[in-house]
């Protein structure tokens, strides 16, 4: 989403910021469908408990639920959320604040940052940067050395120039024009320095600007996971929309940066209510959910998250008691 920046946090600054709130001490709840949920309303925070629901059900309804989810909540009173790391989830306090009462906006939100890790963004933008980096070094050294391959060139014919012109001209005029000489293989040397800076400030330039673009459209790929895997989870559609309608009223919102201007985001989602209508996006969801049961939850192992479990739950031993007994 816009200022839903897509970025990466070590967790020593996680840490900092995470979970005020003070995550419960988790019993580790049975997946039995008339309780889970009652379970996880008494023991988790309200907000944590909101996106439990929410993450469980865009996950069971969009196939989504192979592997576990994490979700943060970070006290910082900022309009906007990340997605970081494995599969981990940062909401700030200021867009929980700002959608309080809209399950539908947050369910938007919270699909959107799934979907850019199920669309691979952010291990990919890593290695697409370093490749784009290496590309354009590649480039600009290859520019850069034809440009001080000439300015050498031109050095060495003025210095032989310089030399020859001593001994064939004798007294003051011979050594007058060694000095201009000179003087013009410094100044043809001192422009290819600039020719050279400007090749590498372009490249540079160029660089930023492709991986500006790619954050974009990375942006408009997860905005239309976000719509079609909140609506196939029972979400509204306008939902979406609702989401977008408060980030406009954030500073820059109008402006393309590294991500598409809001407006525009507005317009893609219209097209996409047509494209894939909701009727039937909520059918394909509501077919993928009563084949499957909650998705059960724990502390994350860092404890600094809650992990919303695959399919497969939480533990190993129970998997393995579950496949062999005891």
């Amino acid at each position: 989403m816009n200022k839903l920046k897509t970025k990466l946090l070590s967790f020593s600054c996680l840490s900092i910021l995470l979970l005020s709130t003070t995550l419960p001490a988790v019993a580790k709840p049975k997946p039995t469908t008339t309780t889970i949920y009652q379970r996880a309303k008494k023991e988790l925070p309200t907000n944590l408990y909101g996106l439990y629901r929410i993450i469980d059900r865009v996950a069971r309804a969009n196939k989504m639920d192979n592997l576990p989810w994490r979700i943060v909540i970070v006290r910082k009173y900022n309009i906007n959320a990340f997605a970081t790391n494995v599969n981990l989830i940062a909401m700030y306090d200021g867009i929980l604040d700002q959608l309080s009462g809209d399950s539908s906006a947050l369910a938007c939100v919270v699909a959107h940052e799934m979907g850019h890790h199920i669309k691979r963004h952010i291990a990919i933008s890593q290695a697409k940067k370093k490749e784009l980096v290496a590309k354009i070094r590649e480039e600009a050294e290859r520019e850069v050395l034809g440009e001080k391959r000439a300015a050498n060139a031109e050095a060495t014919a003025t210095a032989v120039g310089s030399a020859v012109s001593r001994r064939v001209v004798k007294g003051p005029f011979g050594g007058l024009l060694s000095s201009v000489l000179g003087s013009q293989s410094r100044n043809r040397l001192s422009r290819g320095q600039k020719r050279i800076n400007r090749i590498v400030k372009q490249k540079q330039q160029e660089l930023e600007q492709r991986i500006a673009q790619e954050s974009r459209n990375n942006e408009l790929e997860a905005d239309e996971v976000g719509y079609i895997a909140s609506v196939k989870a029972g979400f509204e559609p306008e939902g979406c929309l609702r989401a977008m309608e408060v980030l406009a009223r954030t500073p820059g919102a109008e402006l393309d940066t590294t991500h598409p201007a809001v407006p525009k985001r507005i317009e893609a989602l219209k097209k996409l209510i047509q494209k894939y209508p909701p009727q039937t996006l909520v059918k394909e969801g509501e077919a993928l959910i009563s084949k499957t049961k909650p998705l059960t939850y724990d502390i994350s192992l860092d404890k600094t998250s809650l992990r919303i479990n695959s399919v497969r739950g939480g533990s190993v031993a129970d998997d393995i008691d579950k496949k062999f007994g005891l």
